[in-house]
């Protein structure tokens, strides 16, 4: 047995070492930030020429110290973008619109449908006198164009062609708006990290945020929302912060604020000292009705009142009447309270303790 497995075990060998292998090489993309952000080269790229460069992945209005916004015409889907980037490209600012393969998905993975235009989109480029329309042959390959009197080699392909006041279809098209620039790119790919070393894609990357009169920031934007918490933080701040406000003082208003937390259940009345003492009373009523209770009370008043008369003169007076004066309860009440040998029942039992206790102030 043993002999037949080193047997199998050899030839399994021998036909393992005549396999042929056949390494095969594969792209599969970026790894880390440039995985997703497809501008990072481009970023950089212009970072090493001095200028200053932010990625946007969020909407924001364009500061005054901006001078190129480079967004994916998605992004104008809105009047309240468009009125913003209008006020501040006529104040100034060069706008570069980007068409096909604008989105922020890995460069090895750009198998997305045309670009869909907004209509706000196709509004402004209308007021500012572009148009874009589609070339009806699918995707046309763009080898040269011509910026500022100067001819790049590129390599474009869209189905898009974009003209400006002039009327002439181009893959970039670009014009002056009031002090500033709005500039049409139908590709992107040429500014994205996979392309950007290709051609001539780099110089005229520098060649377009250079040709605006202003040297500020230049602003890549990979995606935006309409957020309704920014909204509501740059229009209405004043009354968040008096909402803000109100919660806090009804909060501290009904909120425990001082000392332990009380517990779900009181305490039992019945661990007070005069409960206790009632408890004991109720004990010795039901034993033998408070003839117990009121015996010592009849014979410390006995012994006192006797003391005082011996002490005024009046042994032979009687010690009901004399009882009445110092009270000043009815002579009546006085006997009974002193002669009752059990009173009948609760009330009476207490009236006659504190009648007694009375007489036996008074004789103090």
């Amino acid at each position: 047995m043993r002999s037949w497995v080193i047997r199998m075990v050899a030839v399994l060998s021998v036909g393992l070492t005549g396999c042929n292998t056949r390494y095969e090489e594969v792209e599969t993309g970026y790894k880390g930030p440039a995985r997703t952000n497809p501008w990072l080269a481009a970023q950089r790229f212009l970072e090493d020429y001095g200028r200053q460069v932010e990625v946007l992945s969020s909407w924001r209005a364009p500061a005054e110290t901006d001078s190129t916004w480079i967004i994916p015409s998605g992004i104008l889907s809105n009047a309240l973008f468009a009125k913003q980037i209008e006020r501040w490209m006529e104040g100034g600012g060069h706008l570069i619109c980007l068409i096909d393969h604008a989105d922020f998905r890995d460069d090895w993975n750009l198998a997305s449908p045309e670009a869909q235009i907004e209509p706000a989109f196709r509004a402004f480029l209308q007021d500012h006198d572009f148009t874009l329309e589609q070339t009806g042959k699918g995707e046309v390959p763009t080898s040269r164009v011509r910026h500022r009197g100067r001819d790049f080699e590129v390599e474009m392909k869209s189905s898009w062609q974009a003209s400006g006041p002039r009327g002439v279809p181009e893959g970039i098209s670009t014009a002056r708006q009031g002090k500033g620039r709005l500039t049409i790119v139908t590709d992107a790919r040429p500014f994205r990290n996979r392309w950007i070393g290709d051609k001539q894609h780099a110089a005229l990357l520098k060649g377009l945020v250079d040709s605006g009169d202003e040297f500020g920031s230049i602003v890549f934007v990979r995606g935006a929302t309409l957020s309704l918490w920014s909204l509501l933080t740059e229009r209405a701040w004043p009354v968040l912060l008096g909402l803000g406000l109100v919660i806090a003082v009804w909060l501290w208003k009904n909120l425990r604020r001082f000392g332990p937390v009380e517990t779900a259940e009181l305490p039992s009345p019945l661990r007070g000292y005069d409960h206790h003492l009632e408890a004991l009373g109720d004990f010795q009523w039901r034993l033998d009705r408070g003839a117990s209770l009121l015996a010592p009370l009849r014979e410390e008043i006995l012994e006192r009142g006797n003391r005082l008369m011996a002490r005024t003169g009046r042994l032979d007076s009687d010690v009901f009447a004399v009882f009445e004066e110092l009270v000043g309860i009815p002579r009546e009440r006085a006997e009974r309270a002193m002669s009752e040998p059990a009173p009948p029942d609760a009330s009476t039992f207490t009236r006659t303790v504190s009648d007694l206790q009375l007489i036996l102030k008074s004789l103090n």
